[in-house]
C-alpha cells in the first residue's frame, strides 16, 4: 500500500515525486513479481498544482507499471482518491484522463476489508486517504488549492523547498495523526468485536506503526560492555566494543522519548512516496494462511512497514516495523468495551 506520491510534471523542483520515482518503480517491479496487489491510497497525482493531462503524460511509464497489476492475469489494483487528487472522485475526469490505465477499476473514497479464516470473521481494515474531516483539505479544498497551484510552485522553483520531510522513525507526531488514532481507538472500545476498524491511511506523510517503543539501554548493560572492553585484547573487537559503548552512552544521555500509544493497534499510516531524500515507505499486508513467520524479512502473515530502497541502495525493501497480522486482529478484537465512550475525534 502506497500513498502520497504527489506526481507532478517532473520538469522542475516543483515536482515532489521526482526524487522518489526510482525507488517507487523498483518497488512496483518487485511486488508485481511477488504477486502482491497494488493499493494506492490517494494523492497519487498532484492535481492542486498541475493539470491532469500534464501529470499523466509525464509519468506514463509509471502508469504502465501500475496498469500491469490490473491487466488480465495481474494480481490486482485498487485506487483511492485523496485531497490533492480529488478530481478522481468525478467519473468524468477519470474517464477522460485515467481510464485507459485502470481497465475499468473504479477510484474509491474508502474500503472496508473484512478478514475471515475458514468462514470465521477475524476483523476489519478500513482504508481511506485520511483527509476527511479536515477543513482545509476536505470542506474548503476548492479554496485551499488556489495558492497551492498559483503561488507555491513558484516558491519551489525559486528555492527548491519541498512540502514533505523524511520521518526518521514511525512514531505518532502531529495533531491529525492523533485525531485519526483517537477515532480508531474510540471505535475499538465501543463497536461490536468484528466491526472494529483497523484504520490504514496516508495524508500526513508520517509512517505510523503501533509497536512497542524501542528498548532503552540500562546502566547495567553499559557496565557489562565496559567490563568486556577491559578484558578484550583483540584490536578489532576492542574497536567494536568501544563503538557500542559510546552509542549506548549517547542513547542514555538523550532524553527518553516514549511515543504516544495506540492501544489496541488500530491505526497505521503508509508514510509517503515523496520524501525529499528519495526514500519511499509503504505498508505490506500479507495474509498468506495467517502464518507467523519468524524471520523479519519474511512478510508472510504479517503487516509490515518497509522502506525502499534498502540501506545499500539496492532494489529491496528494508523492514522498519513488523507485527503478525493475527496478533493485530486479535488485539483489536479483544479490546475492552467501554461503558460510555466519548464521541471520537473527527478525521
Amino acid at each position: 500500500m502506497f500513498s502520497d506520491l504527489h506526481r507532478g510534471k517532473f520538469v522542475d523542483k516543483a515536482d515532489d515525486f521526482r526524487r522518489a520515482h526510482r525507488a517507487y518503480r523498483a518497488a512496483l517491479g518487485s511486488y508485481f513479481e511477488q504477486g502482491y496487489e497494488l493499493w494506492l491510497l490517494g494523492d497519487i497525482e498532484e492535481l492542486w498544482e498541475n493539470k491532469a493531462k500534464d501529470v499523466v503524460t509525464t509519468y506514463a511509464e509509471a502508469l504502465e507499471l501500475e496498469q500491469r497489476f490490473v491487466a488480465p492475469g495481474g494480481p490486482g489494483l485498487r485506487r483511492f482518491y485523496g485531497n490533492h487528487d480529488l478530481d478522481w472522485s468525478r467519473p468524468k475526469w477519470v474517464k477522460e484522463h485515467l481510464a485507459e490505465w485502470l481497465d475499468g477499476t473504479p477510484v474509491s473514497e474508502s474500503l472496508r476489508l473484512h478478514v475471515h479464516e475458514r468462514g470465521k470473521p477475524l476483523g476489519m481494515f478500513f482504508l481511506v486517504h485520511g483527509h476527511q474531516g479536515t477543513a482545509s483539505s476536505d470542506t474548503f479544498a476548492a479554496i485551499s488549492r488556489l495558492p497551492v497551484r498559483y503561488v507555491w510552485p513558484h516558491i519551489q522553483r525559486a528555492h527548491g523547498w519541498v512540502a514533505t520531510t523524511p520521518a526518521e522513525s514511525p512514531n505518532l507526531r502531529d495533531k491529525h495523526d492523533r485525531a485519526m488514532a483517537d477515532w480508531a481507538m474510540a471505535r475499538a472500545s465501543s463497536e461490536p468485536r468484528h466491526a472494529r476498524p483497523i484504520l490504514i491511511a496516508g495524508h500526513t506523510h508520517h509512517p505510523i506503526f503501533p509497536d512497542e517503543p524501542p528498548k532503552r539501554p540500562t546502566e547495567g548493560e553499559l557496565a557489562a560492555l565496559r567490563d568486556q572492553l577491559a578484558d578484550e585484547t583483540n584490536p578489532a573487537a576492542r574497536a567494536e566494543l568501544a563503538g557500542k559503548i559510546e552509542l549506548m552512552r549517547a542513547e542514555l544521555w538523550e532524553p527518553e522519548f516514549v511515543p504516544p500509544s495506540i492501544v489496541p493497534p488500530c491505526y497505521f499510516n503508509t508514510g509517503c512516496a515523496s520524501f525529499p531524500d528519495g526514500d519511499v515507505t509503504c505498508l505490506e499486508l500479507n495474509g498468506e494462511q495467517l502464518v507467523d513467520a519468524e524471520d523479519e524479512n519474511d512478510g508472510r502473515g504479517k503487516i509490515r512497514l518497509v522502506r525502499w530502497l534498502d540501506n545499500h541502495g539496492e532494489p529491496r525493501s528494508h523492514p522498519l516495523a513488523s507485527r503478525p497480522l493475527r496478533e493485530v486482529l486479535n488485539d483489536v478484537s479483544a479490546a475492552q468495551v467501554s461503558g460510555g465512550s466519548a464521541a471520537p475525534s473527527q478525521i
